[in-house]
């Protein structure tokens, strides 16, 4: 069975029916997918991207592959700009453009969501199998100690200098060829993503797969059958070209939480909770002047992370903060560039001797995705003091590092930059505002949106997913998370794509 491109000449659909409609193939939707139609339901999956494999389509080209793969062509931020809110809009959806850092929820956060959420079925003990099969789809394993690069390493020596606890992280990658390109996909197919996994898997039993489809609306969600309103795409995605409806038992939004939110908005589904509880998990980055040639743009980007100030905390889950070595392509990398004109080009051209990581600082979900009067929608998020004081600690915890590692500097990418080139420099962080327009942040994380909660009045979803007052309308995105996981959410996307779907083959009826 093939992929449907709906954009070809010749692929003018025409109304389609099937049991289980799967909008969206990222790690949740593709998940979904294949457990149903291994379990021999009839599955249609809808993802509004196009299909990205191998080296003649990944090209490593950064405007072609951001324009491809990124949702808003990697330009989507909040409403204030300080965040660049970064998820794929692409057969297999963010498992394609991450850096294959495979990190399960923790258990302090199983244990939250299960005793101060009242989610029984979320606890680490019950949620442990699915995590297991989560591992085994991406095919887990410590990443090999020759291939964590220079950039990676000597974050570790730091923190080692200092006596900072950390780890090689694991990852989800099988003969890699350290190419470097991880965020704009890997040519080499290298990654257990789940256009390489559950899409093959999905299609094998059974499953139907059209891309460059666009859900605009469930009709009848309350219904016993629901009809999808799509719109096909052209060729690249840019413009809508023709229409079709799905008439369907059930249907599974895996949209991610800015889709799954306005799919649901515009049908007229949720509840008063719908788009709020967003969590963006912003992450600052600090960069480091060595020098001697660092390279970081050669090998893994993301191999180590600095984990001793990561913490339990009752009220909240995993709290704290960790800190990941990671390098990007040059567009993303001229992006966090604050310098202009020549500054600029000599920044650029010392990319050599530069190392880089990201302070990864999990937030209260406070957020929301919102859909103003004059239509469109937007995201609105502000930065909390609690979190600007965590996010101050791990930068300076950073820069310590790579200070003890040998930096002649250390810097934020702030207007101004904070440079830090001793110890004696660091008091300097306490200048870092966070306030709009004075710095970027990367949100490569987004969760809540549609949280799953015990009741109606606390959440969107069941916690079997479903939508409170749609029967036959679930959720399995990282929007079902009622608080960040305070982690990387493939695998717990995954995990609980996988405990939602066996869920739902044991209640449903034929």
């Amino acid at each position: 069975m093939a992929i449907v491109d709906c954009s070809m000449p010749g692929q003018a659909l025409q109304d389609l029916r099937c049991e289980v409609a799967v909008v969206g193939s990222g790690c949740g939707g593709a998940t979904v997918a294949r457990v149903l139609a291994e379990a021999g339901r009839d599955v249609l999956v809808l993802e509004e991207g196009g299909d990205y494999v191998g080296p003649e389509r990944l090209t490593q080209r950064d405007l072609p592959m951001y324009d491809q793969l990124y949702a808003d062509r990697g330009s989507r931020t909040n409403a204030d700009r300080t965040i660049a809110v970064l998820s794929g809009r692409v057969l297999g959806g963010g498992g394609v453009i991450n850096a294959c850092d495979v990190v399960p929820v923790h258990e302090a956060t199983w244990r939250y969501w299960q005793k101060v959420h009242g989610l029984a079925d979320w606890s680490p003990e019950t949620m442990a199998p699915f995590v297991a099969k989560a591992l085994q789809d991406l095919e887990a394993s410590p990443i090999p100690e020759n291939m964590v690069n220079r950039n990676n390493q000597l974050l570790r020596e730091g923190a080692k200098a200092l006596g900072f606890a950390g780890e090689v992280m694991h990852h989800n990658r099988v003969q890699c060829l350290g190419l470097g390109t991880c965020l704009i996909g890997c040519p080499a197919g290298a990654k257990r993503n789940p256009r390489m996994v559950a899409i093959p898997k999905a299609m094998t039993a059974g499953a139907r797969v059209l891309v460059r489809a666009r859900v605009l609306q469930i009709v009848n969600g309350k219904g016993a059958e629901k009809t999808l309103l799509v719109r096909t795409l052209d060729p690249k995605g840019y413009r809508e070209n023709g229409n079709f409806q799905v008439h369907c038992k059930r249907v599974v939004l895996a949209a991610g939480p800015v889709g799954t939110v306005s799919i649901l908005r515009a049908s007229s589904l949720g509840n008063g909770w719908l788009g709020r509880g967003l969590s963006l998990q912003p992450q600052v980055a600090v960069v480091a002047q060595f020098k001697e040639r660092v390279n970081a743009f050669d090998g893994i980007p993301q191999s180590y992370a600095v984990t001793a100030f990561e913490r339990n905390d009752d009220a909240k889950g995993l709290h704290g903060y960790r800190i990941e070595g990671i390098f990007g392509t040059p567009g993303i990398l001229g992006s966090l560039v604050t310098q202009a004109g020549v500054a600029g080009k000599e920044a650029m051209a010392a990319l050599p001797q530069v190392a880089a990581c990201l302070v990864l600082v999990p937030d209260d979900p406070v957020g929301e995705i919102v859909h103003p009067w004059s239509g469109g929608r937007k995201i609105e998020y502000t930065l909390t003091d609690e979190w600007k004081t965590r996010a101050r600690e791990g930068v300076r915890t950073a820069m310590r590092c790579y200070l003890a590692a040998g930096a002649t500097q250390v810097l934020v990418a702030s207007a101004p930059p904070i440079v830090v080139k001793s110890e004696r420099d660091l008091g300097l962080v306490e200048n870092l505002s966070f306030a709009p327009a004075t710095i970027g942040l990367i949100s490569a994380h987004q969760q809540g949106g549609t949280r799953v909660a015990v009741s109606a009045d606390q959440g969107v979803c069941a916690p079997d997913g479903q939508v409170w007052g749609a029967p036959g309308v679930y959720v399995c995105d990282g929007g079902v998370f009622p608080s960040t996981s305070s982690t990387h959410t493939m695998t717990p996307i995954l995990s609980v794509g996988h405990a939602l779907a066996s869920r739902w083959l044991a209640g449903w009826k034929a």
